[in-house]
């Protein structure tokens, strides 16, 4: 086994000792079954004192036996969890001595953690000894969709007064192998952050995978039919009925460790301060489960910007932001002191990621660029610009990346990182508002919080005025991406109550907070394209004081133009169309 990452998709199942595993033959698509032979496991489980991990949802494990022997960190989202897994190395397969008390847990997998240890030590909890049987359960070409473990599970805590008392049941679990087979919609960034992210289920803020949200116009959409069951979820609700009808349970717990130890409740629990059902949410609980919804997302991304998992270090600087936005867009309802030092830690932090993301940018946009030549990278234009310019240009991007990585890992595993997200905590715990908000304000959120967001408009449009009537080509520049900020906050600030809350801030709020999205997509090009331009005149210079030629940099510089007029030309029209819908 390698490192690795992936989406665990699963259901657990309590059964008696002596039930029999029905046959699967011919439910939910499967044509074929595949018996393997019984494995014994052993697992020792870690966490803090305090159990942080298990507060958090997240399990840490060390797995010997089987296929996937190995140290595994598991976070829990939603109903699935993201599983990072990582070889046992030379020195992890001998206990220091004989027992749980003798397993250590290496620095590599620890800081898969630190985001909620902070440098507070890893003990074992329990320990687990499985004897397991798998059936693979295989579609008609012999693709395998999922297994079935059937578990018997002999286990004690560690640690704690009930050490000697061992435990034993037995459970089955589905697991999902192939969720592309079963139609399945799931990604890893879905799950790292409970859902969507903050820019929607396939794409970032600057670069969308697909297409924009609302109508052609910016109006708002109407609301879509619910969308039926994946295909993965129709899978194992028809396989659980099988096992179900075979006198098996749905498991209450979400993990093996939690049936010997215990849930430890989450503190940071969005949901501990939703209102009574029937009862509107106070603009206090609004705030503070918004925030709390973004802490729980932004340390969700942690342990992937450590693994370098593609996207990671954009959707963590997403997060960032969106926290950002939603405190100075809401500003005067927040306590000004204790706002501002948690607004300076994300400013600080938001600048460590700007400099890893923009070199990751304009490296993947080299390859991006020679496709969008006439002709693609194979055509005609393209033949111009020799591969050596290619190669430089993808070269010194990359590098700037990797040590940009590396200064944030290096931060990361530092006490103030640590700091800084104590303060975050403890500002989502309660977040306190301004002593100056009154009860009427207090109690409607909506009412309350919606002229704000309204304000944002009118700081975009401004923005935007001034940019156009700019004669400095420089200056109008920097204006259009202080435009693009600006549209970016509107939109996190509105996306994010919305999404944590359900609160209703009005039609035509959220119509305009779309053609944000869109005007924000639309400079975010545009600035794109300048910082590209900026990295190949570099570049160029360089080559040309190595005696390359430099024509090929030539065709790639004067390629942005034609992209940067059609992206200032479809931000004016919706400009336009921003300042029509918020009545001016």
């Amino acid at each position: 086994m390698s490192d690795a990452v992936h989406v665990e998709i699963e259901r657990k199942y309590d059964v008696d000792g002596q039930a029999a595993l029905p046959r699967l033959n011919g439910v939910g698509g499967v044509a074929q079954v595949r018996y393997r032979p019984p494995v014994a496991l052993e697992a020792v489980y870690f966490d803090t004192v305090d159990r942080d991990l298990s507060a958090n949802g997240v399990t840490l494990r060390r797995r010997t036996g089987g296929t996937d022997a190995g140290w595994h960190v598991k976070i829990k989202s939603g109903e699935h969890r993201l599983e990072l897994q990582s070889p046992l190395g030379a020195e992890d397969c001998v206990d220091a001595v004989p027992g749980p008390e003798g397993v250590r847990v290496p620095d590599r997998i620890l800081d898969l953690v630190q985001v909620h240890v902070r440098g507070r030590s890893l003990v074992p909890i329990a320990r687990l000894n499985t004897l397991r049987s798998v059936v693979d359960l295989m579609d008609f070409h012999g693709r395998q969709l999922a297994e079935v473990c059937d578990d018997q599970v002999a286990a004690m805590s560690v640690g704690f007064r009930s050490e000697s008392r061992v435990q034993h049941w037995r459970e089955w679990e589905v697991e999902v192998v192939d969720a592309d087979l079963l139609d399945s919609a799931l990604k890893v960034r879905e799950v790292a952050g409970e859902g969507p992210t903050p820019d929607g289920a396939s794409g970032g803020d600057d670069h969308p995978a697909g297409a924009g949200e609302g109508t052609a116009d910016g109006a708002a959409p109407e609301a879509a039919p619910q969308e039926p069951a994946s295909g993965t979820v129709r899978f194992l609700d028809a396989v659980g009925q099988v096992l179900q009808d075979s006198g098996a349970r749905p498991s209450a717990a979400g993990s093996k460790v939690e049936k010997v130890v215990g849930k430890t409740a989450d503190p940071l629990d969005p949901h501990a301060v939703d209102a009574p059902d029937g009862t509107a949410p106070g603009l206090h609980a609004v705030l503070t489960k918004t925030v709390r919804a973004e802490m729980k997302v932004l340390k969700g991304w942690d342990p992937l910007v450590r693994r370098d998992v593609e996207d990671s270090i954009h959707q963590f600087r997403v997060v960032c932001r969106t926290l950002r936005s939603t405190l100075q867009t809401y500003a005067p309802l927040l306590d000004p002191d204790a706002t501002a030092g948690v607004n300076k830690d994300l400013r600080r932090l938001g600048r460590l990621l700007s400099v890893a993301r923009d070199a990751e940018v304009v490296r993947d946009q080299v390859d991006e660029r020679m496709e969008d030549l006439p002709g693609g990278a194979s055509g005609p234009v393209a033949e111009m610009v020799p591969g050596k310019t290619v190669k430089r240009l993808r070269k010194v991007k990359a590098e700037e990346y990797s040590a940009a990585h590396d200064k944030l890992l290096k931060r990361m595993r530092t006490q103030w990182y640590f700091d800084v997200m104590d303060r975050l905590d403890a500002y989502a715990r309660d977040v306190p508002l301004h002593p100056e908000v009154d009860e009427a304000q207090a109690v409607d959120a909506a009412g309350t919080m919606e002229p704000l967001a309204a304000e944002q408009v009118d700081a975009v449009l401004d923005l935007a005025e001034r940019a156009a009537t700019e004669e400095d080509a420089e200056h109008r520049i920097e204006l259009m991406h202080e435009v693009r900020k600006e549209a970016k906050r509107l939109r996190y600030a509105v996306k994010a109550v919305q999404d944590a809350t359900g609160l209703d801030l009005g039609t035509h709020l959220v119509a305009r907070m779309k053609t944000a999205k869109k005007l924000q997509e639309a400079l975010g090009e545009h600035r794109d394209s300048i910082m590209f331009q900026e990295h190949v005149l570099q570049t160029a210079k360089k080559a040309a004081k190595a005696g390359e030629d430099t024509f090929g940099y030539g065709v790639l510089f004067a390629a942005e133009f034609g992209l940067q007029r059609r992206t200032e030309e479809r931000a004016e029209k919706l400009v336009e169309h921003l300042a029509q819908s918020h009545g001016q």
